[in-house]
């Protein structure tokens, strides 16, 4: 098993932060290069790494955009994937593999695309909003006239480790092999750059001509004449994702309305549970099929092959199921389990905006939703992968005509499905919307520690002999 360089890689790939209430990301235009490269090079030595716990944290991420803004050269881009280089909304192709059409359209977003592209963000968490306040208040002195801000999301903590639709997140996270001796898990290559995958093949990494290195940053050489950059660093997917929180529960209750007209809120749990694949609690249906079960809120020890082939406890097209189907694709389990882990993205985002709970209504709309962020070091094969074959395909696993319930790109005039398998008659929900919406997004380049002090060297002019 590989040994991780933990000191050099931003700790972002390794935690959520949960010991930290508090966080916001901080979306930038670069503005000033040299002014820039000098804030690098200060800023690296206080980012977060593997090896630096759970406590505050400060992490930082840069598009393609912001990685020329810095000086880098397009032959070094061009080592980059097609997708990071792109970006997000840089192509018509990729919207529609994303689903990022009609209401999601990016020519709607509040940031990223064309209309308001980002260069860089800088991810600052702390125990409590007064703490945040102080570190965001450093954070913009550190980098004032090197960069204009863009937008600055604030996130909150719901109580439970729930999102705005009322169920616990974050509990099917995969164990990366190697971050502890003896743990086993995902190849670190499947997330980090350097290490094998689950190919067993190092991915190619990112790489810079060796005339920028002249202070020997990047000790690593992939070529006679070049460095390895992505050493240690990973792709980070954002997308701000505005969850209708009371459009999905009318939803639930308009399917779970008792002969008098009634709704029977218990029913529209149950259905809304149905959609999700776990209970509220995050206790999965595949082991509680009948009823949430505080005591298995954390449980994620379960399979479908031989425990619910049929999705008669957890639907087929449920949003847990399809995201991750474990051991339930074809041909079989023990190649389905393979092919899954070649799929996997580590899940590290934040809600924002009020909660809103189930059955509520508003008589003035408030932006709510989820801040996702995910790591994984193939976006085509990985994130996107999962959006487009697994999330947005009507076709996943014998499925027809279905797509995720939650964040799948409904048709837009409502008319999604969904199946719940039932005996002896199946059920199926009928016109549903789009219940989550993208507000914006792009893809990020995590770089490690090494990384970041070469970008504030190539930025300020230091990094090339004069």
């Amino acid at each position: 098993m590989e040994t991780l360089e933990l000191a050099d890689i931003q700790g972002l790939v390794f935690s959520r932060y949960a010991t930290n209430s508090s966080a916001c990301f901080v979306l930038l235009e670069i503005t000033d290069r040299a002014g820039v490269g000098k804030w690098l090079e200060a800023l690296a030595p206080s980012l977060t790494t593997g090896a630096g716990g759970d406590g505050p944290a400060l992490n930082l991420a840069l598009t393609a955009r912001g990685l020329r803004s810095l000086g880098l050269p397009e032959s070094a881009l061009a080592t980059f994937s097609i997708e990071f280089c792109e970006g997000m909304a840089g192509a018509a192709h990729r919207s529609r593999i994303l689903g990022d059409t009609d209401g999601s359209d990016p020519s709607g977003w509040q940031w990223g695309a064309a209309q308001r592209p980002v260069d860089a963000m800088l991810l600052i968490y702390a125990p409590d909003d007064a703490s945040l306040a102080t570190r965001l208040a450093a954070c913009r002195s550190a980098f004032a006239g090197a960069c204009r801000e863009i937008a600055v999301r604030d996130t909150v903590t719901l109580p439970e480790r729930k999102e705005h639709f009322g169920f616990a997140d974050g509990i099917a996270q995969p164990t990366i092999a190697g971050v502890a001796p003896g743990v086993a898990g995902i190849k670190a290559g499947e997330f980090v750059f350097g290490y094998a995958n689950e190919y067993d093949q190092i991915p190619v990494s990112p790489s810079v001509p060796a005339s920028l290195d002249a202070k020997g940053h990047l000790a690593v050489a992939v070529a006679a004449a070049a460095r390895d950059f992505g050493r240690n660093g990973s792709y980070l997917v954002v997308r701000q994702l505005e969850q209708d929180v009371e459009g999905f529960w009318d939803a639930m209750a308009s399917f779970s309305r008792t002969s008098s007209g009634e709704v029977d809120p218990a029913a529209a749990v149950r259905l809304a549970a149905k959609c999700v694949g776990r209970w509220p609690s995050g206790a999965p249906l595949v082991k509680s099929p009948d009823r949430d079960d505080e005591a298995l809120r954390d449980d994620d020890d379960f399979m479908y092959a031989k425990e619910d082939p049929r999705g008669l406890a957890c639907p087929i097209g449920s949003h847990i199921r399809r995201t991750n189907p474990r051991d339930s694709l074809e041909p079989g389990p023990a190649e389905s389990l393979v092919e899954v882990n070649r799929h996997r993205i580590v899940r590290r985002g934040r809600s924002y905006g009020p909660p809103l709970a189930p059955f509520a209504h508003e008589t003035e709309k408030k932006e709510r939703g989820l801040f996702f962020m995910c790591l994984n070091a193939n976006i085509r094969r990985q994130f996107e992968f999962i959006q487009q074959t697994w999330a947005n395909n009507v076709k996943f696993d014998g499925l027809y005509e279905d797509k995720d319930p939650l964040i799948g790109d409904q048709p837009p005039d409502g008319g999604g499905t969904f199946t719940i398998p039932e005996v002896p008659v199946r059920r199926r929900l009928q016109k549903l919307s789009r219940f989550v919406r993208v507000r914006g997004g792009e893809y990020f380049f995590l770089p490690g520690v090494r990384g970041v002090r070469f970008l504030g060297a190539l930025a300020s002019g230091s990094a090339v002999p004069s």
